[in-house]
């Protein structure tokens, strides 16, 4: 029998520690950077000059001048308001820092392949993989609860892996020599707990589409459960016909979306999909507390997914996206145990009646409108990548 793709290739010997948005988060990405010894990656989306986004930088500052050789890598139309004064300060401090494909961006528009991974990597064994931006929205205060992301602190031997990739990142054609970066790790230590894991990339501008092919072939070999979390959740027609036939195997599937989106153009399409996703007997629960921006999946007890990856072509095909896939069950269990709790305290259930009373002509006519566009923008940012690929 072969080994369905989310199975294949998974290396033990590590220890994963789940992290929630909030300030467990942002303690652990600092002591992260603070205990880095040789060298440090930071990509991200996004960093606002916010407390929480100077919390990181000053901590990055510090591990420059201590002699850590450190790298930012922003991307150029997440991160596009930073002051001259603190861009200053972060070139100054020694960082080598620089905005990832700021070709075709402005302060309203965006037009090329997008870094939305969330990656910390220290010394090349101690990585924090996730969905989760740096900025005070996902910390939260003590009266506005923070957005809800996970994210994963992995320490092991992926993370060479995981160097391997922001590295190729970070070296673009051109870069002086004395920025490129050249580490290099050849062993890091067995943990015991011994979870199973692969770092798995979204970059459909080098023919990699590790995450989305992991989603399917877990969809697909589902036997008994799938909990899905979903800040963007526009599935296409093949993600759609992979849940269809798992529910109708008798697989239970539950999707969380959010209650309101800071997306409205992306909430009105996925409230368009409600009709068919109720049909097919999934059930929906909306998330009420603050906005839900996490991209998570278990599937059977026995597989989980944490990243930067959202399940709609924008992720497919207009972004870098990295994720760590994780095949454990005592992991799984306990992950899902944390989403299980988030839906009884902080969600509500979707039913055909409730969809079927907000389901006005206006809001159907608004969903299938802002379907129709997000697919329109989709389709042409896959010919313009499929003709950088083909050009290059």
């Amino acid at each position: 029998m072969k080994i369905p793709l989310y199975r294949h290739n998974y290396r033990g010997g590590h220890q994963v520690e789940l992290l929630q948005s909030g300030e467990p988060f942002f303690a652990a990405v600092e002591k992260v950077i603070d205990k880095a010894l040789h060298f440090i990656h930071l990509h991200t989306y996004l960093i606002d000059e916010d407390e929480t986004g100077l919390r990181i930088i000053n901590s990055l500052i510090r591990a420059s001048e201590r002699g850590v050789r450190t790298y930012l890598l922003l991307d150029a139309f997440g991160t596009k308001y930073l002051s001259k004064e603190l861009l200053d300060r972060i070139e100054g401090s020694g960082i080598f820092f620089r905005f990832y494909s700021p070709t075709l961006v402005t302060r309203g528009f965006q037009l090329s392949l997008r870094l939305h991974s969330k990656v910390v990597l220290a010394d090349g064994d101690t990585a924090v993989i996730g969905g989760l931006n740096f900025a005070d929205r996902y910390h939260g205060t003590a009266s506005k609860r923070a957005w809800l992301d996970f994210a994963v602190l992995v320490r092991g031997p992926e993370c060479i892996q995981l160097l391997a990739v922001v590295k190729r990142l970070w070296n673009k054609t051109f870069l002086a020599s004395k920025e490129k970066a050249r580490e290099t790790i050849q062993s890091t230590p067995y943990y015991d707990e011994n979870v199973k894991i692969r770092i798995l990339v979204n970059n459909w501008y080098r023919n990699k589409m590790e995450i989305l092919k992991s989603y399917r072939s877990a969809i697909r070999h589902a036997e008994s459960g799938i909990l899905i979390f979903a800040s963007y959740f526009l599935p296409g027609r093949n993600e759609r016909r992979l849940l269809k036939n798992a529910s109708q195997r008798g697989v239970d599937i539950t999707i969380v979306l959010a209650a309101e989106s800071d997306a409205p153009m992306f909430d009105r399409a996925t409230h368009f999909l409600y009709d068919f996703i109720l049909k097919n007997r999934i059930r929906i629960f909306e998330y009420l507390p603050s906005n839900l921006h996490a991209k998570v999946a278990t599937i059977d007890g026995k597989w989980s997914t944490v990243g930067s990856y959202n399940i709609n072509h924008v992720s497919d095909y207009g972004s870098i996206e990295i994720n760590a896939g994780i095949y454990d069950e005592p992991f799984a269990r306990h992950f899902e145990t944390v989403l299980r709790n988030i839906i009884r305290d902080d969600c509500r259930e979707v039913t055909f009646d409730e969809f079927n009373r907000r389901n006005t002509w206006f809001s159907r006519f608004a969903g299938w409108l802002s379907y129709q566009m997000i697919r329109l923008v989709t389709r042409i940012m896959y010919q313009l990548v499929s003709r950088k690929k083909r050009s290059g």
